[in-house]
């Protein structure tokens, strides 16, 4: 299966709640408010601590996309247009049909089902447009609310790798791989279609 998507423009994704649109620098406060939130970025790259750090790191993504490496998306809310997090995927592997996904939310969205949400939409454009057969997480086994939410998604958990990461508490901290094929998915999309109610009337 020879993917549909080749870096020419910008898909632009959509959810119930949720645009999932291209970063961009007209963002940059949204962004820079994620970016600069030490518990947000807890089990990220460095808090940003200004709005010129933020820009570099739009550039440095977009100029990826352009690169041809890396694809990262803005998650703005419908109602109120304001970018809440991003979703990412990286690490394309062509010829193994492989890819990693990254992801980060603002804390006031916490709790609402907005990163799965999100996540959701990114795998089904992985599987579909990228013709993908597995995509990966890579997290830390401290942060928990990555790992649920990669198991509310379905993954299985692969292994784990002895103190891998170096947190922001100064301790090396195991690290989780999980994997979900696009078998298993196209299993889950079917189970779901399955047991929808039907509608009266």
């Amino acid at each position: 299966m020879e993917p549909t998507f080749d870096f020419g423009s910008f898909p632009v994704l959509e959810t119930e709640r949720l645009q999932l649109c291209e970063y961009d620098v007209k963002y940059v406060d949204d962004i820079f408010a994620i970016r600069g939130d030490p518990e947000v970025q807890l089990y990220n790259s460095e808090a940003h601590k200004t709005k010129e750090e933020t820009i570099e790191f739009i550039e440095e993504e977009q100029e990826a996309f352009r690169m041809k490496r890396e694809l990262i998306w803005a998650l703005k809310l419908k109602e109120t247009l304001c970018v809440v997090g991003c979703v990412s995927m990286f690490d394309w592997d062509r010829y193994h049909r492989r890819a990693q996904i990254g992801y980060d939310l603002a804390k006031s969205c916490w709790g609402i089902g907005l990163a799965q949400e999100a996540v959701g939409e990114v795998l089904r454009f992985g599987f579909m447009n990228m013709s993908l057969n597995r995509i990966e997480i890579w997290t830390s086994t401290a942060n928990a609310r990555s790992l649920r939410l990669a198991e509310r998604l379905g993954f299985t958990r692969d292994g784990t790798l002895r103190k891998r990461i170096l947190e922001d508490d100064g301790q090396f901290h195991d690290g989780t791989v999980y994997g979900l094929l696009q078998s298993e998915w196209l299993g889950t999309i079917s189970s779901a279609k399955h047991h929808r109610p039907a509608k009266s009337g």
